[in-house]
């Protein structure tokens, strides 16, 4: 029944695009005539001037919407050449817009890893460029992505922040989309009566606004609530007035999606008949919608509906397909990851290079508006400015060599991640890809336990990637970036952290901030890789003159090196470029008192 959830959550988040594009062109017309119109169009390339190549970006971007509902292969190839020009002629504008219809896409398609990161950077960028609407979209595609983890608060937070941003511009169809997602939020934890309540108004605003997509996602998703509470009659009506309207519309994946919910609803109901009557339509959308995803959930509904009429032989087809599906279905996202991840690289690569082109252009002014000043006043002050120039350049070596270690943060986790990332990811989705049922049971095992290793291998290289250089310490601050360190290090439920700060109203300078998140990552590394603990925490307390740092956990004790090894050489250092202290204590656990003056 879980693949049910996710076709809900898929449906909520094409409503969403409704407003943004207007009435598609599509509506009322065949849907096959339409599309064979457009397909032979070729994708052009930069045209050198920066207005044609908005106006390009524009009409990509407009060819993609318009196949959004009706082939995804469509939609998925104009928004990559509409990224690709946003970024040779450093358009932030249009990169949201792509971003957004990049979401919704692989919203569909269900690869939520490149969502959230797609995600992110919208959020950034939005925040970048001052545009709170734009932000509240960010959010609630970070949202799905929780929610698809089932981290529920999570996602609930984003989405009552998008809400509250809606509402205040008035972007009703939107509001209507969150109030929908807050509904679906309280069915997932049999709070019923709050779901139905929030459903009628994400309906009645939906009705409200004439959005006839809206009323069908919300019908479509109430329908699932009364499939979970086992009101098969009402369930079945409200699926069928979703088929209704997603008909009168021309909506390809709308019916698709709807005619799994129907097929998943027959073979639950044991009419394994109509299930299968049902899954060949469903089947039939999903391959002309060009999904292979949506096509395996076809092929596994009917599979499983054959399998309980004792029709062996067509079972065995079916599974046949699926596991032919499986490997392409690997494949393509491979080859998508890795496209995107291309990009949003070189995106990142020609923002670098923006920045440095501005700093080196600032410096040039600024030497030649020193110099003139120099020249026109007389030697004592020659001298005295010559001092002070000096002061300052020693600050601008620090600050540089702060920043090119951040840098070099960045550049070493982000090749983890493409590289040795997409290995591991390619390794684990082909392990996904044997049906281990087959396999004798020595072998199995074996199987399992590298799946286990291959998977945990994958979660650090991630988690490594992120914590060498997180963008959370550049845009947030120390507090929330450490925060964020222990909800991700409380994942592995091996070892309980918590942290506490108090007497830090402000932030701190950039190497003060830089240097005590690297002591705490290095701790935190030696807590997990030799304490054995159970419990673990860190605290800072700050007061006008110093800033206090504790570390401690309740483990074995750590054994100092003496001999000159990494140790907690690193950590000695750190402090004391920061004319720190540092003790350490030994007894029933380790405790580390960091002392740093508060310049």
């Amino acid at each position: 029944m879980s693949f049910i959830f996710r076709n809900q959550l898929h449906l909520l988040w094409i409503v969403l695009l409704v407003p943004l594009v207007g009435v598609l062109p599509l509506q009322g017309q065949p849907v096959d005539d339409v599309i064979s119109s457009d397909k032979g169009l070729s994708a052009l390339t930069s045209t050198g001037n920066f207005a044609k190549d908005t106006m390009l970006i524009n009409k990509y971007n407009q060819l993609a919407r318009k196949y959004l509902f009706h082939d995804a292969s469509v939609t998925i190839r104009y928004a990559k050449e509409a990224l690709a020009l946003c970024q040779k002629n450093h358009w932030d504008r249009g990169k949201l817009d792509t971003y957004n219809l990049l979401s919704t896409y692989y919203l569909i398609d269900g690869s939520y890893d490149i969502l959230r990161e797609i995600s992110n950077e919208s959020y950034n960028l939005s925040i970048k460029l001052d545009l709170p609407v734009y932000k509240a979209y960010a959010e609630r595609f970070l949202a799905e992505s929780y929610a698809e983890y089932r981290e529920f608060d999570k996602a609930y937070f984003y989405f009552e922040s998008a809400l509250a941003t809606f509402i205040k511009y008035k972007a009703d169809s939107a509001q209507a989309l969150c109030l929908e997602n807050i509904a679906n939020y309280h069915r997932e934890k049999n709070e019923w009566e709050l779901a139905e309540e929030n459903y009628n108004k994400a309906y009645q605003l939906n009705d409200q606004l004439n959005n006839p997509f809206g009323k069908a996602s919300v019908l479509q998703s109430e329908g699932y609530m009364c499939l979970r509470r086992l009101q098969f009659q009402k369930a079945e009506n409200l699926f069928y007035r979703a088929l209704a309207i997603n008909k009168s519309i021309n909506n390809r994946y709308g019916l698709l999606n709807v005619y799994n919910d129907l097929n998943n609803f027959y073979y639950i109901t044991n009419d394994f008949d109509k299930s299968i009557e049902i899954g060949k339509l469903a089947l039939d959308f999903s391959k002309r919608y060009h999904s292979t995803l949506h096509t395996n959930w076809a092929l596994n509904c009917l599979a499983k509906a054959y399998k309980k009429k004792n029709d062996l032989p067509t079972t065995v087809e079916y599974l046949e397909q699926i596991s032919f599906l499986r490997r392409l279905t690997h494949q393509e996202r491979i080859e998508r990851q890795f496209t995107m991840s291309q990009l949003m690289f070189d995106n990142k690569q020609m923002d670098i290079e923006i920045q440095n082109k501005t700093i080196e252009e600032q410096n040039a002014i600024q030497v030649f508006l020193i110099g003139i000043l120099v020249l026109s006043i007389i030697f004592a002050i020659f001298l005295w400015r010559a001092n002070i120039n000096l002061r300052k350049k020693n600050v601008e070596i620090k600050g540089a060599l702060i920043k090119g270690q951040t840098l070099e943060r960045k550049r070493v986790a982000a090749e983890l991640h493409d590289s040795l990332g997409g290995t591991l990811a390619s390794l684990n989705w082909y392990l996904y890809g044997i049906d281990k049922k087959i396999l004798p049971d020595h072998e199995r095992t074996i199987y399992n336990s590298i799946q286990q290793m291959v998977g945990k291998a994958y979660k650090d290289l991630r988690s490594l990637s992120h914590n060498l250089m997180p963008d959370d310490l550049e845009t947030h601050g120390l507090v929330l970036t450490i925060q964020r360190l222990v909800d991700k290090l409380n994942e592995n439920n091996e070892i309980s952290f918590t942290f506490d700060v108090s007497g830090l109203d402000e932030r701190l300078g950039s190497k003060v901030e830089f240097e005590m998140y690297s002591i705490i990552l290095e701790l935190t590394n030696n807590i997990l890789k030799h304490a054995q603990a159970k419990l673990a925490r860190i605290q800072i307390e700050a007061d006008p003159q110093f800033i206090n740092l504790t570390v401690s956990d309740d483990g074995i004790g750590l054994r100092v090196k003496t001999d000159g090894g990494m140790g907690l050489g690193n950590v000695r250092n750190r402090v004391q470029s920061l004319s720190g202290t540092l003790k350490i204590q030994i007894e029933n656990g380790t405790f580390i008192f960091i002392k740093i003056p508060r310049t």
